[in-house]
């Protein structure tokens, strides 16, 4: 899976290699596609990552990282991953649905209200378990989650969300994930698919009318800049984190003391990126706020009526299909626990 330095970018044969040799006489190149770009704030964790993974190998392993879509999108990518012809591949989630729908059952809409709720589930032992053994069939491995920066809100270019009614006839750019498009048909609106890195051109263009995203994503793509978007909602309606996959049978495959060095960088990576998220997303919204964009919240009627609306019809029609059964749910919500705080570890005054 994992190809020696100097090989092609999805050369697929550097497994071969990397088994061929004890790991104090090899010197390995992984190449990471990390689908968003290097100024959004999972290209933090990643970079953390790598550094780790240098420094605990003495400079024998080196991870090669390419923001920013440079290898292709996040389905492209993750496909790559799947036949095995890439080593890492990171993005949302959200992207994996067109290969998998073993992490849809994350995006129900309000099924997290905490960020304390969130990090419990992805990081249960129990949780990652049963979607592994979900993700066998296609072959990949959930290696390491990377916050993307807190639920997702709604931003709009012209007009400002004031009730739930407001919501109705709107066009938002979506994912590739089925409940994300289906939180927006409950709405009354409709969710255009638009792959990440042309999101800012469809706005710009009017294609769609906004989208929904977290407060870092709608940062690092810039949207607060020129006044394409002006208007955020804090609505926090559904959670999404970047996952990092490998090919499960190459991952296998590999030297004990490889795996080792990576598992154990990739978790202290993902616990310095917990702490380095809070303080990132708080500045995020500061400065865009500067910038002239609003950031409010409905009046918690109105929030009542889109929470109820979008629960009714988006947990209605995908509870019960593949990936999103109600004993998965089940299980989630259980090792989430409560709600704690009810805070997602950042400031929007």
């Amino acid at each position: 899976m994992f190809d020696i330095a100097r090989r092609s970018l999805l050369a697929g044969a550097g497994i071969m290699a990397l088994c061929s040799g004890a790991f104090a006489q090899e010197s390995h190149t992984f190449r990471l596609a990390n689908v968003l770009s290097s100024t959004d704030v999972t290209a933090a964790g990643v970079e953390k990552f790598a550094e780790l993974v240098n420094e605990k190998s003495d400079g024998r392993i080196t991870i090669e990282v390419f923001h920013g879509g440079q290898l292709g999108s996040g389905v492209e990518t993750f496909e790559a991953v799947k036949n095995g012809n890439l080593d890492f591949a990171a993005d949302s989630f959200a992207n994996l649905a067109s290969i998998t729908p073993a992490f849809e059952v994350f995006h129900f809409p309000f099924l997290f209200e905490s960020r304390a709720q969130l990090l419990n589930a992805m990081g249960s032992e129990k949780v990652q378990e049963r979607v592994n053994g979900e993700l066998e069939p296609v072959n990949l491995k959930w290696f390491s989650t990377f916050e993307i920066g807190g639920p997702r809100e709604v931003g709009t270019s012209t007009k400002k969300i004031e009730t739930a009614e407001d919501l109705a006839g709107m066009k938002f750019r979506a994912s590739r994930s089925p409940l994300e498009i289906g939180s927006h048909e409950a709405w009354g609106a409709a969710g255009v698919t638009v792959d990440w890195p042309q999101t800012p051109e469809s706005v710009r263009l009017g294609m769609v009318d906004g989208l929904t995203v977290p407060y870092a994503s709608f940062y690092s793509a810039k949207f607060h800049e020129g006044g394409l978007i002006k208007y955020m909602l804090d609505l926090n309606f559904q959670n999404y984190a970047s996952v990092l996959v490998v090919n499960a049978e190459k991952y296998a495959a590999l030297p004990e003391d490889v795996t080792s060095v990576l598992e154990e960088a990739a978790q202290e990576a993902h616990e310095w990126h917990v702490d380095y998220v809070a303080d990132y997303v708080t500045r995020n919204v500061a400065e865009m706020k500067e910038a002239g964009v609003e950031v409010y919240s409905l009046p918690p009627e109105e929030y009542e009526k889109v929470k109820e609306m979008t629960i009714d019809k988006v947990w209605g029609e995908f509870v019960g299909q593949p990936g999103m059964e109600q004993d998965k749910i089940d299980l989630i919500q259980s090792e989430a626990g409560e709600i704690g705080d009810g805070g997602w570890g950042y400031s929007i005054e």
